[in-house]
């Protein structure tokens, strides 16, 4: 039985957090005051899912006031107590607050946890997360100037958002796609948008986002050099997230204001605005900002003929320029993050398929034939539902660097309809094709989770098995053959009979697709040649 006295502390736990998280938006200290207090005696307590959400709240706070560095220690508590819980939920929201903390410093670690995020929203129906890690993918564009990925990605985020209830998550994607177009100079277009974020925005609660908006509006009329428009929006922006204490905000704030006062000639005032810019951004990391600060200033000191300054202010701003392009470097001269770069863009790319089916499962009966549609385009065979060749194509790479990477087996079977043409021949066509239809159906009902069926072509299929050993991947295409050979035929057409033969390999330390499957499909050829209807094992010899 549960002690009253404990049973007082957790409601009083409950509360404080409950607080801390309203608090976010508006207060972010007084959130992070509540969240480190929550998480400390919970802690005590020994309760670990309030520890591991007040932590997540912790370190949010600490990374949008601070930076990621003191925000990383106590996100990845959060992340190891999450796992302890086994909280699909709360492990996607830590490792997208991960991502976020990455970004700028670490593009491998940023786009991995984004990725881990979005796996885990894919198996709990997250919708809202879809469209965050396409908004921070976006973003990680747009931080290394490829403005069209970045759009793209904006592009989809706002696409799941619009189809939601949630007021907050349309109007952050719309200030994510504007901030695109500002950067694209597509004013008018970039201010429609914001304008529709603005009318979405739940206020005092989003004030955060209102400075947001106001500052990318005085972005907008600075370009257009409407200066009392700008100066208005832009000391509105600062006026909130000086209140708010967001010093990420202040220091855009600051900086926007002290080129608008350059422009203007008054070099007094911007000098002000960009060394206060520079107090700001030391209290937490920001390379792009201190860079961009540094440029300003070296600039304005330049004009003034300060050439000494000027000087020191150019060492800063290519010290920082540096800094980056390192950073950047590093993440392509690694192999190892290389491949991991590009497998996410993959794998990105089936899932975002997978992504657009679950979320239109929820919506109304009207959408269902646009569900259909999806189901049957890129990734699916129209005949017989599996994932298809292109699929293959693409995911296969993927599983076998995963195995590569994390050191676990994986084997790969080719499956092939026995006497397929005889069948046409006899038959028809149409009895084909309901032969492929059936023989894929009992095939599936012996599967495991985690193995994946894709049609290779005709009437041959590939049977990719992650965590399987040769022993394991004999046994799964042993049961995949009697289930057809026992399959009632006759109830498609009388004297009908159907088997396959199964060509199994399993992967070696330097394989790649062609290899694996390579030996698989000479197994095929193997088992064919011993009679059909049998299962043969290639070794990594032959």
């Amino acid at each position: 039985m549960t002690d009253p006295d404990e049973q007082d502390i957790d409601a009083d736990i409950a509360q404080r957090l409950a607080e801390a998280k309203a608090m976010f938006a508006p207060k972010c200290e007084e959130c992070l005051t509540l969240a480190t207090q929550v998480a400390t005696l919970a802690a005590r307590h020994g309760n670990v899912r309030a520890e591991a959400e007040a932590r997540l709240w912790w370190g949010r706070s600490l990374l949008v006031m601070m930076g990621a560095a003191p925000a990383l220690p106590v996100l990845r508590r959060a992340l190891r107590l999450a796992l302890e819980l086994d909280d699909k939920r709360l492990l996607a929201d830590v490792h997208l607050s991960l991502a976020q903390c990455h970004v700028g410093s670490n593009t491998p670690a940023a786009l991995q946890n984004w990725l881990k995020s979005l796996e885990l929203a894919l198996q709990i129906d997250a919708v809202d997360l879809y469209a965050e890690v396409y908004l921070g993918i976006g973003n990680l564009y747009l931080l290394h100037d490829d403005l069209n990925s970045a759009l793209h990605y904006h592009a989809i985020a706002t696409e799941f958002a619009s189809a939601q209830r949630d007021r907050d998550l349309r109007a952050k994607s719309n200030i994510h796609l504007a901030s695109i177009l500002v950067k694209l100079e597509r004013h008018a277009l970039a201010e429609h948008v914001l304008h529709t974020a603005e009318a979405e925005l739940i206020l005092p609660l989003r004030r955060d986002w209102q400075a947001e908006i106001y500052n990318y509006l005085g972005a907008i009329h600075m370009r257009q050099r409407h200066v009392e428009q700008a100066r208005d929006f832009l000391e509105r922006a600062y006026a909130i997230n000086l209140d708010a204490g967001f010093l990420w905000g202040q220091t855009v704030n600051l900086l926007g204001l002290g080129q608008l006062a350059r422009a203007q000639g008054d070099d007094v005032q911007a000098e002000q605005y960009l060394l206060r810019a520079t107090e700001v951004v030391a209290k937490f990391e920001s390379p792009n900002l201190v860079q961009q600060i540094h440029l300003e200033l070296s600039q304005l000191y330049e004009a003034r003929g300060d050439f000494v300054r000027a000087l020191m202010h150019h060492v800063g701003y290519h010290d920082h320029y540096m800094l980056i392009m390192k950073n950047d470097l590093s993440a392509r001269l690694n192999s190892l993050a290389s491949r991991r770069l590009a497998a996410a863009e993959i794998r990105l790319k089936l899932l975002s398929s997978e992504i657009e089916l679950s979320q239109l499962r929820q919506q109304t009966s009207e959408r269902a034939s646009r569900m259909k549609q999806l189901e049957a385009a890129a990734y699916r065979d129209a005949l017989t539902g599996v994932l298809n060749r292109r699929a293959l194509d693409e995911r296969l790479p993927l599983e076998i660097q995963e195995a590569h990477e994390q050191g676990y087996p994986l084997s790969v079977a080719v499956l092939d309809f026995d006497h397929f043409k005889h069948v046409n021949d006899r038959f028809s066509h149409l009895i084909g094709d309901k032969v492929l239809q059936a023989g894929v159906a009992r095939a599936q009902e012996t599967l495991r989770d985690g193995d994946l069926l894709y049609r290779y072509g005709g009437e041959e299929f590939v049977l990719v098995l992650p965590h399987t050993n040769a022993i394991g991947a004999l046994h799964v295409a042993e049961r995949v053959r009697s289930r057809v050979a026992e399959h009632d035929w006759d109830s498609i057409v009388a004297g009908l009979s159907v088997t396959i033969s199964v060509g199994v390999a399993m992967l070696s330390d330097d394989d790649q697709v062609e290899d694996i499957v390579g030996r698989a499909d000479a197994a095929l050829y193997q088992a064919k040649q011993g009679g059909r209807n049998r299962v043969f094992m290639q070794s990594e010899e032959a």
